[in-house]
């Protein structure tokens, strides 16, 4: 068995228990600190790293709008790119359209006052035209007429047409220039 003999003063006896008690509270303390300090840097990495996230939902997010952005001018691009080949081809069609109107015009004019053209038809690059004249200086006219005319070749008369001399019933053949048909 032991003995305890109490030689400390009661002064000094109460000082240490303060003292005994005061580390306990301290060491309790730091025990439930220390829970509270880990929570806390815990808490501190979520936020930094849920920053960290948001800014690169935030870029990705811009990135995207911005792709959306790029398919939406690609969309048009590709609309520019199919209404230019429509034109081209329309170009390329038009380019290839033979114009007749020009040349009706000058047959026309070229016509004088006692022809009437009752037929005309056309086969590659060639006019056959049916009609009738008063007489034959008319149409005699109507030949060095359309001779004279740049748009109208190889123009052929036949003989038979010639032979009577009033009110005669005429076919005449005639090429047209390729050019004059292109031209508006």
């Amino acid at each position: 068995m032991k003995i305890y003999l109490d030689l400390l003063p009661k002064q000094r006896k109460d000082e240490l228990k303060r003292e005994k008690l005061f580390h306990k509270i301290l060491r309790q303390e730091l025990l439930f600190l220390f829970p509270i300090i880990l929570l806390i840097i815990i808490l501190c990495n979520i936020f930094y790293l849920l920053l960290f996230q948001r800014d690169a939902l935030v870029s990705s997010g811009s990135q995207a709008s911005q792709q959306g952005q790029y398919q939406e001018v690609g969309l048009y691009e590709d609309k520019f790119k199919q209404v230019n080949e429509n034109a081209t081809k329309l170009l390329k069609i038009q380019a290839g359209h033979l114009h007749w109107t020009p040349i009706f015009i000058k047959l026309s004019a070229s016509t004088p006052d006692g022809i009437t053209i009752t037929d005309l038809s056309t086969k590659d690059f060639t006019i056959f035209l049916v009609g009738k004249a008063r007489n034959r200086e008319v149409l005699l006219s109507f030949k060095d007429s359309l001779e004279k005319d740049g748009c109208f070749s190889a123009i052929n008369v036949p003989l038979s047409n010639l032979v009577l001399k009033d009110d005669i019933d005429f076919q005449i053949d005639l090429k047209i220039n390729k050019d004059c048909l292109k031209k508006k």
